[in-house]
């Protein structure tokens, strides 16, 4: 893991070069250009809101009106995107360079590492959309349904006892610091993936095609478009254990306290995120060193 860590310490300057890259590529011949990153993660709002809240009439609780729970879901989609963009394109990153691998002596740890630095940078354009509805919200004075609904998630109470408890109004705080850090806490665990993704590819390839598929999975098992009361109070409460093992519940719900509110992230959520943050990339990073050596053959 600390080999890792040197090896992009020392090739960061290529690094750097990569993102740029693939930050241009991106856009490039777009007349939109950057906008993109604004504009995509509200057609998939759109979709999902019609589809979940108009049609299915998902309940996020008696008080938030259609437009607050839009902006609940734009959060969780603002940092969903990103993780699983950079897990997709992380899984086959080895294979789409093999070029660079084989041919010279390149430092190919530098290939998840900028694809997770990349759509770090792509999200951190699209969080102004959210703290300007947050904004909207403040000035309206219209967020007595964002509280209920919180509070509801955090504390995981029933919905007819709830108390929004004291102070809990829509606001920005100094909490805002804290955005760098979840964001550092994101890239570690993301990239963790990336390192042991994109070698397990290489000695079976279908993982790209079922990664795609666990994504998808993982995607509606983390409550984005629904509250975490539907998970708890569902047949009994038998799925509530996956809240209980899932990492981007936490980080989510972490993302949210801060945009969203101005608190500090839950200690109970994001503790355990940075520790299942460390491990990932540790595990993972340790998986991509043992087997570099065989990158070229294996491709």
């Amino acid at each position: 893991m600390f080999g890792t860590i040197r090896d992009l310490i020392a090739h960061r300057r290529l690094l750097r070069e990569f993102v740029v890259r693939d930050l241009k590529a991106r856009y490039v011949g777009s007349s939109m250009g950057f906008f993109w990153s604004v504009i995509f993660p509200l057609l998939n709002l759109a979709v999902y809101f019609i589809v979940f809240r108009l049609i299915m009439e998902v309940r996020f609780g008696d008080k938030m009106s259609p437009e607050a729970s839009a902006m609940w879901m734009l959060s969780g989609i603002t940092v969903w995107t990103a993780f699983a963009e950079t897990v997709s394109r992380s899984t086959n990153c080895l294979v789409e360079n093999t070029n660079l691998i084989q041919k010279v002596v390149f430092p190919s740890e530098v290939l998840p590492a900028f694809l997770t630095v990349s759509s770090l940078i792509n999200m951190l354009i699209g969080i102004p959309l959210v703290l300007l509805g947050v904004g909207f919200f403040i000035w309206k004075g219209d967020t007595a349904g964002f509280v209920e609904v919180e509070t509801a998630s955090l504390a995981m109470l029933d919905l007819q006892i709830m108390d929004p408890g004291p102070d809990r109004t829509l606001r920005w705080g100094g909490s805002m610091v804290c955005l760098p850090l979840l964001m550092l806490a994101q890239g570690v665990f993301t990239l963790g993936l990336g390192y042991f993704l994109s070698t397990l590819n290489l000695f079976l390839r279908d993982t790209y095609h079922l990664v795609g598929v666990l994504v998808t999975f993982w995607m509606f098992a983390t409550p984005i478009f629904y509250p975490v009361i539907l998970v708890e109070k569902a047949r009994g409460g038998q799925f509530a254990f996956i809240l209980d093992i899932n990492p981007m519940h936490w980080l989510i719900e972490s993302y949210r306290e801060v945009l969203l509110f101005g608190e500090w992230p839950p200690l109970h959520l994001i503790g355990p995120f940075l520790l299942v943050a460390f491990f990932v990339f540790a595990a993972g990073a340790s998986f991509f060193r043992s087997q570099k050596a065989r990158f070229p053959d294996l491709l």
